[in-house]
């Protein structure tokens, strides 16, 4: 299935710019329509009610002029910030001919940006940075869009420029329904890949003669689909596996890691740790994940 419908979470920040240079490249390539939402923080978003506002790259800058100090004038200058933005999104829509809409939502409740990721084929968010209100960045956490939506979530570091994704791709794949349910997601990022490759991370040598017959079928069901793609197996030894992801990633030169969110519950991966968690904290190139 093509991306005909995207979503892309931004706020006032250079990491919010890099992000939204990246939902238009894909919705450019894809003639597809993007929705943009622009994180305000609770008591601007509340005070302004369901009305929408728009960003686009340059957006950063309106962030860093001065205004009185004080509450009020903080507000106001988030108001001032958000309509600006607007203007520049809906005139980057018109200048690229695409189609699009713009909602507010608040950067303290995740709620309203669930509820929009529900009804499209791809919702792009930043990774949480490690101050949640660094440089005024949203403070959504992409595991609970991820848990929630049951539609891929795309990813995208908070340090890095990204103007595409999936030319050089890596897939983690372990046979598991999360896995299978990332790699068919990310069907429509892997068609026009220069290379994909499949990638099982063992604990043993005999963990990986189990599985290698199903990541050869899963490799294979890949070319059917015309993606140039191939099968590669590791051993774990005593690394953590987000490491050896990010290792081959570096390797690959990828710009896409591909994998299944959060085979485990939420409580299990913040008590003892998760692939998924320690991926999301420590991410160099954008993650397409799914639940």
């Amino acid at each position: 299935m093509a991306l005909k419908d995207l979503l892309v979470c931004i706020d006032p920040t250079t990491a919010g710019d890099t992000r939204l240079k990246l939902a238009f490249n894909l919705a450019r390539a894809n003639k597809a329509h993007l929705s943009g939402a622009y994180a305000l923080p609770e008591a601007e978003a509340a005070r302004r009610g369901p009305t929408g506002f728009g960003g686009f790259p340059g957006m950063s800058g309106l962030a860093d002029e001065t205004s009185p100090g004080g509450a009020v004038s903080e507000v106001f200058h988030e108001a001032e910030v958000a309509d600006r933005a607007e203007h520049r999104f809906k005139d980057e829509l018109r200048i690229a001919g695409i189609d699009g809409e713009w909602h507010v939502v608040s950067d303290g409740d995740p709620s309203k940006l669930i509820e929009l990721a529900k009804s499209v084929d791809l919702t792009i968010i930043g990774q949480r940075p490690p101050s949640s209100r660094m440089d005024g960045a949203a403070r959504f956490r992409p595991n609970d869009v991820v848990m929630a939506v049951g539609r891929p979530v795309l990813v995208v570091p908070y340090a890095g420029t990204f103007k595409t994704v999936g030319k050089r791709s890596l897939v983690a794949w372990d046979g598991t329904r999360e896995a299978n349910r990332a790699l068919n997601d990310a069907l429509p990022l892997l068609a026009d890949a220069q290379a994909v490759t499949v990638m099982f991370v063992g604990a043993n040598e005999q963990d990986l003669e189990q599985h290698w017959p199903a990541l050869e079928r899963i490799v294979g069901h890949l070319q059917r689909h015309g993606v140039n793609a191939t099968a590669e197996e590791t051993m774990r030894g005593g690394l953590a596996i987000s490491d050896i992801l990010l290792s081959r990633a570096a390797d690959l030169v990828a710009d896409l890691i591909v994998m299944g969110g959060y085979h485990h519950s939420q409580l299990r991966e913040a008590l003892i740790g998760g692939v998924s968690r320690e991926l999301l904290e420590h991410m160099t190139v954008p993650v397409l994940m799914s639940h």
